[in-house]
């Protein structure tokens, strides 16, 4: 079935073919009266059945459809009721009071929804009218200006028409140049004002063309076509949809509206240059006269554009520094403030400032288990209360992630620093009531300061970024960079920046432990353990490099490195007659690297060293980080004859119940429990238990942290496989090992064979 507007459509042009046929009068002129009157019913119905987003705009096309259906039944009274010249008359009166109605109509549907006012399609639209309306006066106007048949009135009157139809239809165009504008209600509307302006136009022309004057009545059915197709667009179903667009390039001057645009205002030259190379009169008079309009409506036109510009440039700086998510500045804009405060212009006098960075503990947790809307929506909040945490004193900023910066102006002394990080952090007490759930969350706060600390922003940022990694290994979860530094915490990302060339320049070496079959004193291998040699800050233990190493990626280097040195060591002693297997720890990163499986091959093949010789050490947590990809590579590392283990066993989660299901053959006992097994019957009474249970899953026993002999025997007497620890031996360079060997065996094996094994717990 035909919907509404097709149908109104279709009988409107079944009236207008039997209005063709009628014979020039009252009946026919009543007709197109009852036509305009259908198209403002059509109208008023549409807006209300439709409901668009702005009513408004059609209502007032509605008025001005009514205004001409008053017109027409003005001009039928004039014409053959009173018998009376209705042009001009009082119908045109009626006519041209439509125009602005029609225009205000069509520049409010071209704002949109909610949006501001932009008047460049208007002042388009009416560039084009001062060159078009130039054009009529000089082809049909001022030829026969002197006509004493036509008065100057019904001329200027006539000429109104289709200047003020184009002016319409152009106001049209660049509504419906929007791709979200080209609605079906949009173009029927745009085929009404278009035949509107050829019936105008050609009215006109009937003024200087005889065959137009003498069958005026063939322009009775164009006029009614137009009320037809007004009516219909408000009947269409797409009417809804008008008015919802966003600003889009119809309110831009894109290289087809400049063309349009450029060709408008060329009429002007074109039309004295024509005039001159052909010999006719010229109608420079007009041509100025038409000129001053065009001019200020050009500048106009060109001072609306230079506003849009530097809008759009402002809105695009303020991007520029601002988050997305939260609004708050981002880390450009925040360092760009430090900057200007540590580092001012010339004549300036550098200030004082705290850096705190502000990081939301558990974050990666929450968004893993309450999903991404959730996470964006807690940020959000966090944002907020640190805003209102530190008030006018200074900047909030979001880094990335969930991480903050807090940027206080004027705070010079740590102590200061660590009182506002104390409020920052009891501003977070509160648990936060999301929409859908209420979160308590805490944050971890690292400290730095200006200039004592960094005389850069970067360098303040990197500061306060290894305070942070130092406060989230604390109980108060807050720590400045000058404490964290004097107390040895994470090394520095300036420091972490030399790893790589301290890995080419061989200044990272290896050092090896041993560890000790008790049962036979025969020391079977040496565990790896990583120092750098700094030429600034002396030899460096694993923690101060290591972490740092894992959260930048560049563990994968350093671990093939130390793996490369062990076993090219293996290989050495090897070769003067000592067969030593190495233990080489891994990371978490390790596992999850697809490449792993194949370096280890290759480095085995590369120092012609048989896989049982390495033993390859992963935590329990690693494992269970990832269970699925554990397995996979753990079990080709078991295929290549690798000897796996687990090392720190005791201080994650898991159970023998779950390790015995991946490929290991050994199990290595903390230092927390080996070290009371002498002195506490709970922690005898659980190395008992492991290394019971291990050996009945099939996996040996090392104990770490062996300390004293006393220790040493009381794991022997448990049966536990093999120790190390500070006292068997101590960790010492590769060319110490082979003394250290002798030593220790010698003195093991007099040890366990002078005296009795010391059995707590029993």
């Amino acid at each position: 079935m035909a919907s509404l507007w097709a149908r109104f459509l279709a009988a409107g042009a079944l009236v207008v073919v039997v209005q063709w046929f009628l014979p020039y009068g009252l009946l026919g002129d009543s007709i197109i009266v009852a036509a305009g009157a259908a198209g403002v019913v059509a109208m008023v119905v549409g807006v209300r059945r439709y409901r668009p987003a702005r009513p408004l705009p059609w209502y007032l096309m509605a008025a001005g459809v009514a205004f001409w259906a008053t017109g027409d039944g003005l001009w039928t009274v004039f014409d053959h009721v009173l018998g009376i010249d209705p042009f001009p008359s009082g119908a045109d009166v009626a006519y041209l009071v439509a125009y602005p109605l029609f225009g205000v109509g069509l520049h409010l549907l071209a704002r949109g929804k909610g949006r501001a006012t932009d008047r460049s399609a208007l002042l388009d639209a009416l560039i084009v009218a001062v060159s078009v309306g130039l054009v009529l006066w000089v082809v049909f106007i001022a030829p026969t200006w002197t006509d004493a048949e036509g008065s100057t009135l019904g001329r200027f009157v006539g000429v109104a028409y289709p200047i003020g139809d184009l002016v319409l239809v152009t106001q049209l165009a660049h509504l419906t140049a929007a791709r979200t504008s080209r609605t079906p209600a949009l173009r029927l509307l745009g085929v009404g004002f278009v035949v509107i302006f050829v019936a105008d136009l050609l009215f006109q022309a009937a003024a200087y063309v005889p065959v137009l004057d003498e069958n005026i009545g063939w322009l009775d059915p164009l006029w009614m076509l137009a009320y037809l197709f007004w009516g219909a667009a408000a009947l269409h179903p797409s009417l809804r949809a008008t008015g919802e667009h966003e600003r889009g390039p119809q309110h831009t001057l894109t290289p087809r509206r400049v063309a349009y645009l450029a060709l408008a205002v060329a009429v002007l030259p074109g039309l004295v240059l024509v005039e001159r190379s052909m010999g006719l009169r010229e109608h420079n008079t007009e041509v100025t006269f038409a000129s001053l309009p065009l001019i200020a409506l050009v500048i106009a036109r060109m001072l609306g554009m230079v506003r849009r510009m530097q809008e759009q440039a402002d809105r695009l700086a303020h991007l520029a520094d601002t988050d997305f998510l939260t609004g708050l500045e981002n880390a450009r804009r925040l360092s760009s403030r430090v900057d200007a405060l540590i580092r001012p212009a010339a004549g300036g006098s550098p200030q004082s400032v705290a850096l705190l960075l502000v990081a939301v503990e558990r974050f990666t947790e929450i968004n893993d288990t309450l999903g991404l809307r959730t996470g964006d929506q807690l940020l959000r909040a966090v944002g907020a209360r640190l805003t209102t945490a530190v008030d006018a004193d200074g900047v909030v900023a979001r880094l990335g992630g969930e991480s903050f910066g807090i940027l206080l102006p004027g705070v010079a002394s740590g102590q200061r620093a660590a009182e506002r990080a104390a409020e920052v952090r009891a501003a977070f007490e509160e648990p936060f009531h999301l929409p859908e759930l209420t979160v308590t969350v805490d944050v971890a706060v690292g400290i730095a300061l200006a200039p004592g600390d960094a005389g850069t922003a970067a360098d303040l940022l990197q500061r306060a970024d290894v305070a942070l990694s130092a406060a989230r290994e604390r109980r108060d979860l807050v720590a400045s960079y000058a404490e964290q530094m004097h107390s040895g915490g994470p090394l520095t990302p300036v420091l972490m920046s030399e790893l790589l060339a301290a890995l080419e320049q061989d200044h990272v070496v290896v050092h090896f432990q041993p560890q000790v079959e008790l049962r036979s004193g025969r020391v079977l291998g040496v565990e790896a353990l990583v120092r750098w040699e700094h030429p600034v800050h002396g030899m460096l233990g694993p923690l101060a490099f290591v972490p740092a190493a894992e959260r930048t990626g560049l563990i994968r280097q350093l671990t093939l490195h130390v793996l490369d040195r062990s076993l090219a060591q293996a290989a050495a002693w090897r070769a003067d007659g000592r067969t030593i297997s190495v233990s080489v720890n891994l990371s978490v990163r390790n596992l999850l690297d697809p490449h792993f499986v194949e370096d280890v091959r290759a480095a085995l093949e590369r120092h012609r060293i048989p896989a049982r010789q390495l033993e390859l050490e992963v935590t329990e947590t690693m494992a269970m980080l990832d269970p699925h990809r554990s397995v996979e590579v753990l079990g080709a590392l078991d295929a290549l004859g690798v000897t796996l283990s687990v090392d720190d066993y005791g201080t994650g989660y898991s159970s023998l119940a779950y390790l015995q299901r991946l490929p290991l053959q050994r199990l290595k006992i903390d230092r927390s429990f080996v070290a009371g097994v002498v002195t506490d019957d709970a922690s005898a009474a659980i190395v008992r238990s492991t290394i019971e249970l291990a050996r009945h899953l099939g996996l040996s026993v090392v104990a770490e942290g062996v300390e004293d002999d006393e220790t040493m025997l009381a794991l022997l007497g448990m049966r536990c496989f093999a120790a190390q620890g500070f006292g068997l031996g101590r960790p010492v360079p590769a060319d110490r090992i082979p003394a250290m060997i002798d030593e220790i065996e010698g003195r093991v094996a007099g040890v366990v064979g002078a005296r009795v094994p010391v059995q707590r717990g029993a």
